[in-house]
């Protein structure tokens, strides 16, 4: 975010206090998603070359607790519902 955007306010006790959520994007500005998709499309960007690996849902559960022993690259998906 530019200009007078660059830093929000965001009361933050009442997101936590009403267990509010915040849902947005960081990294690309939203104007721009059209482009990447294209590129995507295209096979200019190859995302899933990021994916280090798959799992179902219920493998997650013991990810999640071995998460300080990552062991591969790339970033885990869960693909099993």
């Amino acid at each position: 975010m530019l200009g007078d955007h660059c830093h929000p306010s965001v009361p933050m006790d009442q997101v936590i206090a009403h267990e509010l959520e915040i849902l947005g994007s960081h990294g690309i500005q939203a104007h721009k998603f059209d482009d990447v998709l294209q590129m995507i499309n295209s096979g200019k960007l190859q995302p899933e070359r990021l994916i280090g690996k798959t799992i179902s849902l219920e493998e997650s559960l013991t990810a999640l607790v071995d998460m300080n022993n990552f062991d591969h690259t790339g970033v885990t998906v869960i693909n099993q519902f």
